[in-house]
């Protein structure tokens, strides 16, 4: 299993014992810690979509992807990454986060904590080309694991093109809340 950390300023010292299972994407200030460093740019979002691309022909089995700060939504991810790393994962993505939202098709009502605009119908048009006309259930954060083939069973240009959807700014956090609700229905579930 490989762990993508998002990081942007915040405190990785809960990695310690998982540091050979890590890359850490840096967006913020220099770390003492084996980083790739990326714009600040996307949040989570661009980070996840660069390591899929990057490293797209050689992914692990499993893929956990989290900000650098899960636990606000994740309080337990050491234990998801324990258990993980001790008996595998054989369900093609597992959502890690406790508070799991739902929204049928392109309704914006999972979207009162944020004040961004609802991209979502936009972000669906352009990678689906249809609506989405069912239930989605999402877990908040983006933190997750994939298994290698549901990443693998959209093409590399399908990465490539959503992350164009990403502006160059450090302001996109409403395309980076469309993908939060979609990477279940990217990687098929």
């Amino acid at each position: 299993m490989q762990i993508v950390v998002a990081r942007y300023n915040e405190d990785l010292a809960w990695l310690k014992p998982y540091e050979q299972h890590c890359v850490i994407y840096n967006k913020g200030e220099a770390i003492d810690l084996p980083a790739i460093s990326l714009p600040n740019i996307g949040r989570e979002a661009h980070t996840y979509l660069h390591h899929i691309i990057e490293n797209y022909s050689c992914l692990d089995g499993v893929t956990l992807f989290t900000q650098g700060k899960p636990f606000d939504h994740c309080p337990t991810i050491t234990d998801h990454i324990d258990t993980i790393l001790e008996e595998g994962m054989d369900v093609p993505y597992l959502n890690l986060s406790q508070w799991v939202l739902q929204i049928n098709g392109l309704n914006c009502n999972a979207w009162p904590h944020h004040r961004w605009r609802n991209l979502l119908p936009e972000v669906v048009d352009f990678l689906f080309g249809q609506p989405i006309d069912r239930q989605i259930w999402f877990g908040a954060g983006a933190i997750f694991a994939v298994r290698k083939e549901a990443i693998q069973q959209r093409p590399l240009d399908f990465y490539q093109k959503a992350i164009t959807l990403l502006p160059p700014t450090a302001d996109c956090n409403g395309y980076a809340h469309a993908f939060e609700r979609l990477w279940p229905t990217i990687f098929g579930q």
